[in-house]
């Protein structure tokens, strides 16, 4: 049940959001997504991250970080757009790689360790699934997922470990 999962995660963070004077919403969440079979642990832990990152990576008292949950009629369909500091389009290609930071990510917040987004791709591969990610340095920045509602391919838990 994602719309439950992403209810609690935002719960979670809504309180460190007002601390850094972010503007958490939770946006276009429908009441009829279906449940899926998936792992619930893993997909916590990827809302959790992209959530925390655009709390982040957004500016201190301006920052908006809007979250979506949908059915677009082929798939469930996760979104986090912030209005933060965005990726360099020279670093784009390198965001779902081990270990990588983006230079002004660094800047931003040092104690990162690039693993993050990495593991996101691992585990939405795994279930099958898209990445959604668009950024613009400066301006900000939406990542997600896109998890079919009829999978050709039943996910197991050996694929995700």
């Amino acid at each position: 049940n994602l719309k439950f999962t992403v209810e609690q995660q935002i719960e979670q963070l809504i309180d460190f959001a007002a601390q850094r004077g972010i503007e958490l919403t939770l946006h276009k969440v429908d009441d009829n997504l279906p449940v899926i079979n998936a792992d619930e642990e893993k997909l916590r832990q990827v809302m959790l991250n992209t959530i925390d990152n655009a709390i982040y990576y957004s500016a201190r008292h301006s920052g908006k970080v809007d979250v979506a949950l949908y059915n677009d009629g082929k798939n469930i369909v996760y979104k986090v757009k912030d209005n933060g500091i965005g990726v360099p389009a020279n670093e784009k290609s390198k965001m779902f790689t081990r270990m990588y930071r983006a230079d002004n990510a660094k800047n931003a917040r040092p104690d990162g360790n690039g693993l993050g987004l990495f593991l996101m791709k691992k585990i939405i591969d795994a279930h099958h699934g898209e990445i959604i990610f668009e950024s613009e340095e400066g301006k900000g920045s939406t990542f997600g997922f896109k998890l079919a509602l009829n999978p050709k391919v039943e996910l197991t838990k050996q694929a995700i470990t």
